[in-house]
């Protein structure tokens, strides 16, 4: 396993929209360690079932996989992607990961036709969404046992990351 790098330290970071079933093993890895390790969510709902239905995001760090996202349509409206499970482990939060997977997500998103990305963001997390233009909106609401709500950003069909 490499070192730990300080979130100060810019390095390289390489994101891909991606179906290999090693790159989603490895995200699936991410978000064990984030959301069920860390955040105490149960695996059953962590892995609930949608991951056939989305198109998935890996951001990578010489090689290795320290960020995941996935995307999927909104069922009620197709103009709206949902990004969900936007997941970056603990020793990178800061090092511009997460802001490159969204910037990733949002460019695919725009290529596929979507005219705003939606979110369900922690509440502590909803700083890091409003820097990158996310709106947030509605009352908090409890998911997995942490406060969240709901964020969106209208994209341009011309997004690029």
């Amino acid at each position: 396993m490499p070192g730990i790098l300080v979130p100060e330290m810019r390095v390289p970071i390489s994101v891909r929209c991606t179906s290999d079933p090693r790159d989603l093993a490895h995200a699936i890895d991410v978000r064990r360690v984030v959301f069920v390790a860390e955040q105490g969510v149960r695996e059953d709902e962590e892995l609930d079932g949608l991951d056939p239905q989305c198109e998935h995001f890996v951001a990578e760090i010489e090689g290795r996989v320290v960020g995941t996202a996935r995307m999927r349509p909104k069922p009620e409206d197709p103009s709206v992607a949902k990004a969900e499970r936007v997941a970056v482990l603990r020793e990178l939060r800061g090092a511009g990961v997460g802001r490159a997977i969204m910037a990733a997500l949002e460019a695919e998103a725009a290529l596929r036709g979507f005219e705003t990305v939606l979110l369900a963001a922690q509440v502590s997390a909803i700083p890091f969404y409003e820097r990158l233009g996310y709106e947030a909106f509605g009352e908090p609401f409890d998911d997995a046992r942490i406060e969240h709500r709901w964020m969106k950003r209208a994209i341009r069909r011309d997004s690029r990351a």
